[in-house]
């Protein structure tokens, strides 16, 4: 999952502290203090360098220094200006106000039964791993349940939703995006517990890879990997045949399209930090980092990414939550319902 870059020595240290604990899969989780957010953001050498023990190479999140960031504005800048945001790929520019997302032609055909799509071996990233065996807890009443669209192989992608009658803010939250990631959709689950305000209305979409998260891999059916295949700045070499070539990218862009929410967040793991994008205001990257206790990465961006293609192309408030290592514990995701709570109090309508 590119950030604005903090020189400090003592900010570095930090996050080294936090990416070895991710890479090492262990539990031990850097603490954000009470009172103040901690702010990881290494100079770009180091984050790689960190990483590769995650990340094969084009697979590292993109970093770009904050000098030559186009997307990183100050809390007062955000306030008192308008920001033009645009970006060097041909196939999408968030200057316009269209943000079509009709899916390539090309077909794909599924991967054959039984094997797996994404590489077996190399770097963390890619390791298969199960479904985490977390219960869902059940819907409360109020919530129903709809369809967004369905996978390559037939599987439903399953949204919760808590309907408002004219709210005033409404949030959506998407996680399963790699099928090997087990406790971004159970935390994404776990939201219809919090206690919502009454204004507010949410969308959950806790599984967007089901295909993927029932063999345990990366990418889905088609061996595509899902946070590549959005069409901001896609790249052929890792993002599939063409932006928006898979159904649960083009379902998802297409639900937030047709709910337009004052927020997006997505939910991912292992490398232990929450990051507004773009325009987003920093207070809710901090709300959610101090209620977690995992530190704050700011302006994340992905290539192909959904939620830079929320930020950038949506021209929609998003957030990227990076749930710290590969394990999938009650404790991990009561946190992150903690973060998401405390995020409602300050979520304000676009």
């Amino acid at each position: 999952m590119r950030s604005s870059m903090v020189t400090s020595t003592r900010m570095w240290t930090l996050a080294a502290i936090a990416l070895l604990a991710a890479c090492s899969g262990g539990s031990d989780t850097l603490t954000a203090p009470a009172s103040a957010t901690v702010t990881v953001a290494p100079d770009a050498t180091g984050v790689r360098d960190s990483l590769s023990d995650v990340f094969t190479e084009g697979d590292e999140p993109d970093v770009v220094p904050s000098s030559t960031n186009p997307i990183r504005t100050t809390t007062t800048q955000r306030a008192e200006t308008s920001t033009t945001l645009s970006t060097t790929t041909t196939s999408t520019s968030t200057t316009s106000t269209s943000t079509s997302i009709a899916p390539a032609t090309t077909a794909v055909a599924p991967a054959p039964d039984g094997a797996s799509p994404c590489p077996p071996t190399g770097a963390r990233v890619w390791e298969v791993r199960p479904a985490s065996d977390i219960p869902a807890p059940p819907l409360p009443d109020g919530w129903r349940t709809e369809s967004a669209g369905t996978s390559v192989q037939g599987r439903d992608l399953t949204v919760l939703v808590r309907p408002v009658d004219a709210p005033v803010r409404t949030v959506m939250v998407v996680g399963g995006i790699h099928g090997n990631e087990p406790v971004s959709p159970p935390t994404v689950r776990a939201l219809v517990d919090v206690d919502i305000p009454d204004d507010t209305e949410l969308w959950l979409l806790p599984l967007l890879n089901p295909d993927g998260s029932a063999v345990g891999t990366r990418c889905n059916a088609n061996g595509v990997d899902l946070n590549r295949n959005f069409s901001w700045d896609w790249r052929a070499s890792d993002g599939g045949p063409a932006a928006f070539s898979e159904p649960e990218p083009v379902a998802a862009a297409a639900l937030v399209e047709r709910v337009a929410p004052d927020l997006v967040v997505w939910v991912h793991q292992p490398l232990g930090y929450i990051s507004s994008i773009g325009n987003t205001p920093d207070s809710y990257e901090q709300a959610w980092a101090n209620a977690s206790g995992v530190p704050v990465r700011p302006d994340v961006t992905q290539h192909g990414g959904a939620e830079s293609w929320t930020a950038l192309v949506a021209n929609l408030p998003s957030m990227l939550i990076e749930v710290d290592t590969y394990d999938a514990r009650p404790e991990m995701v009561a946190a992150h319902v903690d973060g998401f709570a405390a995020l409602l109090d300050v979520v304000v309508p676009r």
